[in-house]
């Protein structure tokens, strides 16, 4: 009996968090000094994009802000700059992704031979900070270059990583102002059975953009009344409870088939803090 032809093996699958990089560093050793130099940017512009996507909150306008033509964060110089400013790369990372993007200037904006050679692009690399995972010394500027951004890529990527992993996307911190009610307790529920009356009554026959308005105010009325005065007595805790009971009233009848601006409420007694 023949054998049978073996079948290879299939491909180990890519790793997610540096499969890029590993693939980037394979190819730069073939490349020559432009092609490299440019290998190396365009990673890192892609590599910061996708750090500031995942920090930022996931919107239309994040996208907006990264993505696609003349998007504010979509060349190369803002997104450093952002990056720094929010605080997702040391001033160390900043200050050698602004070496890169120097030297990637003398590469892409001319046309005659440039080399790492050359006296201002071997300076800026020279300034770079030593790499932190690789333990032989560079003795030329592109072994210099190719291992201070290869590590600061591997750190980039893991910093995206990290903030996908452990859910550190920026958190909101963006608050509305609310009104109180004023006096003791006993003066605060007066208080807002007036208001709660008065929003009841203008409610009564409104129509269109009125209607919407007095509706928004009874629904914001539900959160005011969490930081009303805490009862402190058997008498005042059923005062309460009478009152966010009668509000509840008001909701079921007003939005019983009514969608508001923000959102259809279900009619729920308001809850305390």
């Amino acid at each position: 009996m023949q054998n049978e032809p073996k079948i290879p093996d299939p491909p180990e699958p890519e790793d997610e968090v540096f499969g890029g990089i590993n693939l980037l560093t394979r190819s730069l050793r073939d490349l020559d000094d432009r092609g490299l130099v440019l290998s190396l940017a365009a990673f890192a512009e892609e590599a910061l994009g996708e750090l500031l996507k995942a920090f930022m909150t996931p919107s239309e306008a994040t996208t907006q802000l990264i993505e696609g033509f003349n998007a504010p964060l979509g060349a190369f110089s803002s997104r450093i700059k952002a990056a720094y400013a929010i605080g997702l790369i040391t001033k160390e990372q900043f200050l050698d992704l602004e070496r890169l993007r120097k030297i990637r200037n003398e590469f892409a904006h001319s046309w005659k031979p440039v080399d790492i050679s050359k006296q201002q692009v071997a300076a800026l690399i020279d300034s770079m900070a030593f790499s932190r995972i690789d333990d032989h010394f560079p003795e030329t500027p592109i072994e210099k270059i190719r291992s201070s951004m290869s590590c600061l890529l591997v750190e980039i990527r893991s910093s995206t990583h990290q903030i996908q992993k452990k859910g550190l996307q920026a958190r909101l911190v963006g608050n509305h102002l609310m009104r109180g009610f004023s006096g003791e307790f006993d003066t605060q529920i007066q208080n807002a059975r007036e208001e709660l009356t008065n929003i009841s009554k203008n409610l009564d026959g409104a129509e269109d953009k009125k209607r919407n308005f007095y509706l928004t105010l009874l629904l914001r009325f539900k959160d005011r009344l969490t930081v009303l005065a805490r009862p402190e007595s058997p008498e005042q805790k059923k005062v309460l409870s009478d009152f966010l009971e009668e509000f509840s009233s008001v909701l079921r009848q007003v939005t019983a088939q009514q969608s508001t601006p923000e959102g259809r409420y279900a009619g729920k007694p308001a809850s305390r803090p």
